[in-house]
């Protein structure tokens, strides 16, 4: 039996995209179309480092970037066993798909868009990624349908009013 939500690995290259251009409302899309986000300890730290990078101009903090990954990705423990990936750094990401039995493994790298994959996982780039699964509005229960002003509720609403208490922190 096929399940309805499907599981994605984003290569940090990804990320470092959907936080420089895309906006966060694509991760929104994803995870409005039943999409699982996954990361691991590796991805995570590897993720941490790259943000840091002097070379990129960051319109907030690195860490509130940091913040909204660790929200809307889930944490899949995992071992280092790949080793087929042609840059062997990225190994780890073939390791977190295969082992949480990831649909797919997003990627800008073609080390990593080269390496095969035993299924069900297809690794594909993220502009493939993109046509599967964004919609440009996506429709997340998190506004009242009213003819009133739209209340946010739920987890987003949470999200959006703990971020902004860090970036008014952080602004002092």
């Amino acid at each position: 039996m096929q399940r309805k939500n499907k599981r994605a690995v984003l290569d940090v290259n990804v990320w470092i995209s959907i936080f420089r251009s895309d906006g966060f409302r694509v991760v929104r899309s994803f995870i409005a179309r039943n999409t699982t986000l996954l990361r691991s300890q590796e991805l995570a730290n590897e993720l941490e480092e790259v943000i840091r990078y002097k070379k990129f101009k960051w319109r907030k903090p690195p860490e509130y970037y940091l913040r909204f990954f660790y929200s809307f990705t889930v944490f899949v423990p995992t071992v280092l066993v790949f080793t087929d990936c042609r840059d062997p750094k990225d190994n780890y990401l073939f390791d977190l798909a295969i082992q949480s039995q990831a649909d797919y493994l997003v990627s800008g790298d073609d080390d990593v868009l080269v390496t095969s994959i035993p299924p069900p996982t297809k690794v594909i780039s993220y502009t493939q990624f993109k046509e599967l699964f964004y919609s440009p509005k996506p429709q997340l229960n998190d506004t009242q349908k009213t003819s009133e002003k739209p209340q946010e509720k739920g987890f987003l609403a949470w999200l959006k009013q703990d971020l902004a208490k860090f970036t008014d922190r952080n602004k002092k």
